[in-house]
């Protein structure tokens, strides 16, 4: 078997991801599927939605059942939306869902190296990125112990682990967002996400390094 990587993202998307704005109030999304872009650039979206929040104007509903709504939009390639991206590293994402205002989604990467350009590069361009899961394969073995050292982390990088967790930020449904989590350590939410995201490229690389 090839060795790779399926890695599992969570991204704050109220503001710049229409699928998990219609969460923003509860419900859930899933089974999003997108189409080509058409000769005038524009892309076809759906996703099933499930909950009683009312969908947006720009948005129609195409079928309705006592599960829930099948939702379509229409948004313009020059715009492009989270999922588009991560595919611009070349790496196609499948399952994508939403739920609390966050959209989640998957994708698989060769090495550590892709994973820690895709995160970074999410870093830049959004509020919050949560990595949900890291799984590797093709090792052979049924079991993948890896030792995480907490000593590559600095006293504040682990307070800022450490606030997060005590304070729900990565729970689901999230019981804090990055901006309340950032009051309670007296820093701006930037300063948050930097630390988060120095801290979180630390375990990964302790994650996902092979073995010697």
């Amino acid at each position: 078997m090839t060795p790779g990587i399926q890695v599992r993202l969570a991204v704050e998307g109220r503001d710049v991801c229409p699928v998990a704005e219609t969460t923003d109030g509860g419900g859930q999304v899933r089974s999003v599927d997108w189409s080509a872009s058409d000769d005038d650039g524009r892309v076809v979206e759906e996703f099933d939605l499930a909950g009683e929040q009312d969908v947006p104007e720009e948005m129609s509903v195409v079928f309705e059942s006592d599960q829930g709504k099948r939702v379509r939009f229409d948004r313009i390639e020059s715009e492009p939306c989270i999922c588009d991206r991560v595919e611009t590293h070349g790496l196609p994402v499948t399952d994508v869902n939403a739920a609390d205002g966050e959209l989640h989604m998957t994708f698989y990467a060769a090495d550590v190296e892709v994973v820690r350009d895709v995160v970074g590069d999410l870093n830049d361009a959004y509020d919050s990125v949560r990595i949900d899961r890291l799984a590797r394969t093709g090792d052979g073995d049924d079991s993948d112990f890896v030792l995480v050292d907490r000593g590559q982390l600095t006293d504040r990088q682990r307070e800022v682990l450490s606030t997060a967790m005590r304070m729900g930020y990565f729970a689901r449904p999230r019981e804090s967002n990055a901006s309340e989590v950032a009051a309670a350590l007296d820093i701006s939410p930037s300063t948050f996400a930097e630390h988060l995201a120095a801290a979180q490229s630390k375990v990964v690389d302790s994650l996902l390094e092979q073995p010697t």
